[in-house]
């Protein structure tokens, strides 16, 4: 807006109705004293004349004319030529013709440019939203008004989120009213004319239907417009009303600094633009994580026409709440252990001084550094249609999108999962931390109790210890890491301990209370009641996956607590619908996300058949040592009917392990009989490195013997699955194998 238009005073409803009377008057004036009546009787007569073709000209007339000037002077000039029947008949259809070229033209040459410069004008924004969810309510609304300069409004609906089809079904129905008024109007015109030209004379009484029907019509025409004015105002104010431009960052992405502003300038660029849907879609993915980005770029990449659909930020939870930003604080958290910890190694620190909130920053810098990779103009350029905003199937076929339907031939459900917290009287109103919050802060808590010592639980307590934070981590469980191998998980608890965390385990938290500042855990161990003050609880426990207002009943596809249903294909029970990633697996692990999303890439767009149960899963807690995992632990292995042979190496026999200091261990399984690998762990300062030699054993079914002939650099810790692979091959040779070879042996020395 220019600076004159913003500052020039508002006309006064009675300087519009004064120019309305000046035109009315020079109207009535130009009635008096030029022939219009015999001009406007000879054009009628012409056009009634040419029959047919005078209609099919009068429509490309009015289309093409009512793309520049409006159409309601083309409209009152029908009902001049053909009547209310004949005259309404052919401007609707006309006018729809034109509407329809005007939205086509709006959209297709200016929407990205226009509606990028307005979409941060809060109004618009408002008005853009409603539109885009009601779409077909308020196209009606505004036709129903007719003092609406439709000719620009056509090209202006263009530029909004409305639906091709809403608009089209929302004029072709609110035109109508609006043309028979205008249609009506202009018949009054040849009728009046005709009168006061003294044919036909009809006398006073049709002077005064005439002039009644044109008061009425004008009387309802203001009734209406004031109506449909009025709603299309609540409906857009509705709007403005409940979504107000914001003022900062979403609220997972906080503080409002350079950082976080150049991270969402990536993964929910403000002001972005929604692109126009296509007709239909190859692949439309719901959720922009690692699955939903996997596929989105795969099946882009393999030329499919693909729409990406995200709610919130583009990266999901690894980027931004999940594996990107807790392993940077972690190696923060590593390099203050590491000082502190150098006396054995005769390297003495007179103090190591943490500073938090430059650790937090360094986060926040490396996190959107990062984040391009999964941003919105990366996926753009690789060809995907990438849409920011709520989306929710309406059918077996489609996706709707603020108002934007998304037709499909293949989707995939990829919305992942997020924190959840257990029911504990009192939690909730004393206040809580959970992976989604706790990178927001720029204070170190000075102490932090923890609900959960899961890989969450103990890889923060462990930092936040390390990085000066006092740390109650609280487990009901007998151990920490509960799912792991119980010697791993000892080595861990340990270590926690070691550097300061108080680990409670077996504890039962009964309530949560606040005290002033402090809010107090109350739990039982052992049959004591205990408390623990805090100035902050982080929930490390429990996660939910993200089905709700998907609209997947619409779509036919099953869910439950644990998420979408799905078969070893990933397809869900509408057999158009894959899902994959936390939503549809127990494995909630990024790289695991990755690699069903593979998966569903070859069955859903090319008819594959592959199993997300062939895939041998690796995963790691990135405490100090690391926890890797790989396979079968003997109980699930006894389970499924097979009996195992174990193989431990401690890292105390790995010459890497003497050099770093290094505690932990490999531990292989080996269905007994064969080699044939069930399973690993490993607990070393590089496991998550190390456990892929046996992750790809696994999956190209090799056995363990196989790899005591891989040669590894020395020293490694990775030497330590060499040695368990000699172990076996030693154990193999049986005593009389052995006696066998040293006979052999013996004889070859004798020749």
């Amino acid at each position: 807006m220019s600076t004159a238009a913003a500052t020039a005073p508002a006309t006064s409803p009675w300087g519009k109705r004064l120019g309305a009377i000046a035109v009315l008057g020079a109207l009535l004036a130009a009635l008096r004293f030029l022939p219009i009546e015999h001009w406007l009787l000879d054009f009628v007569a012409w056009v009634r004349d040419a029959g047919a073709r005078g209609i099919a000209a009068f429509v490309i007339a009015y289309v093409v004319l009512g793309l520049v000037i409006p159409g309601s002077v083309l409209t009152l000039g029908a009902g001049f030529a053909y009547g209310v029947v004949l005259g309404t008949t052919v401007v609707w259809v006309a006018a729809n013709l034109t509407a329809v070229v005007a939205f086509i033209l709006g959209r297709t040459l200016a929407r990205d440019a226009i509606a990028a410069r307005v979409g941060a004008n809060p109004r618009f924004a408002a008005i853009d939203r409603a539109i885009g969810r009601e779409g077909l309510k308020i196209v009606l609304l505004v036709r129903l008004s007719p003092i609406f300069p439709f000719t620009l409004l056509n090209y202006a609906l263009g530029l909004t989120r409305v639906a091709v089809r809403d608009y089209v079904v929302g004029s072709l129905i609110g035109m109508l009213p609006g043309t028979l008024m205008y249609v009506y109007l202009g018949s009054l015109v040849t009728s009046l004319t005709e009168l006061a030209a003294g044919r036909p004379s009809g006398g006073a009484l049709q002077k005064v239907f005439y002039f009644g029907g044109l008061v009425a019509t004008i009387a309802v025409t203001l009734y209406v417009t004031r109506v449909a004015r009025r709603a299309l105002a609540d409906a857009t104010g509705e709007e403005a009303r409940a979504e107000p431009a914001p003022a900062g960052p979403p609220s997972l992405i906080q503080p409002d600094d350079a950082y976080n502003r150049a991270l969402l300038a990536h993964v929910h660029p403000p002001g972005w633009t929604n692109p126009t849907p296509t007709a239909r879609y190859d692949l439309v993915v719901i959720g922009g994580g690692t699955a939903g980005l996997v596929s989105a770029a795969g099946a882009a990449g393999l030329g499919a026409r693909v729409a990406l659909v995200e709610r919130h930020l583009l990266g999901g939870d690894c980027l931004n709440v999940g594996c990107v930003p807790s392993k940077a604080i972690i190696a923060a958290a590593r390099a203050a252990a590491v000082a502190r910890d150098g006396a054995p190694f005769g390297v003495r620190v007179s103090g190591v001084d943490v500073d938090f909130a430059a650790v937090m920053a360094r986060m926040r810098r490396l996190r959107a550094e990062i984040a391009p990779h999964d941003g919105a103009e990366r996926f753009k350029g690789l060809g995907v249609d990438v849409f920011l905003g709520d989306g929710r199937f309406t059918g077996p076929r489609t996706v709707e999108v603020d108002g934007q339907q998304l037709p499909f031939v293949r989707a995939v459900i990829a919305t992942g999962a997020r924190a959840t917290a257990p029911p504990i009287p009192g939690l909730e109103d004393a206040g809580y931390l959970t992976n989604e919050t706790v990178f927001q802060l720029t204070e170190r808590p000075r102490r932090l109790a923890i609900i959960g010592a899961g890989p969450i639980g103990c890889e923060l307590a462990q930092a936040f210890a390390r990085l000066g934070s006092r740390v109650t981590a609280l487990e009901m469980l007998p151990q920490v890491l509960g799912k792991e191998d119980p010697d791993a998980a000892t080595i861990v608890d340990r270590r926690l301990r070691a550097d300061g965390v108080d680990v409670v385990l077996g504890a039962r938290i009964d309530r949560v209370e606040r005290r002033g500042a402090d809010r107090v855990i109350v739990y039982t161990v052992e049959g004591a009641r205990r408390e623990v003050a805090c100035d902050a609880i982080l929930v490390g426990a429990g996660r939910a996956p993200n089905v709700e207002g998907l609209g997947l009943e619409a779509a036919g596809v099953a869910f439950g607590r644990e998420g979408v249903t799905v078969t070893d294909h990933l397809q869900t029970t509408n057999r158009r619908i894959y899902a994959c990633g936390d939503v549809a697996s127990r494995f909630k692990f990024t790289h695991m996300a990755d690699a069903l999303a593979r998966i569903v890439l070859e069955n859903a767009l090319f008819g594959g058949w592959k199993k997300a149960s062939a895939l041998h899963v690796p995963w790691c807690t990135y405490t100090s040592p690391e926890v890797a995992h790989v396979g079968l632990y003997p109980a699930e292995a006894e389970a499924r009917g097979l009996s195992v042979d174990t193989l431990t190496i401690p890292m105390a026999d790995v010459d890497r392990g003497i050099l770093d200091g290094d505690e932990g261990f490999f531990r292989v399984h080996l269905e007994r009989g064969r080699d044939r690998i069930l399973g690993a762990t490993l607990v070393s300062a590089h496991a998550g490195e190390t456990i892929s030699e046996v992750t790809l054993a696994m999956t190209r079914r090799l056995g363990l013997g196989a790899l005591a002939g891989v040669i590894h650099p020395y020293p490694t810790e990775a030497e330590a699955i060499r040695k368990a692979a000699d172990e076996y091959n030693r154990r193999r040779l049986t005593p009389t194998a052995k006696r066998v070879l040293g006979w052999l042996l013996a004889v070859r020395r004798r020749l």
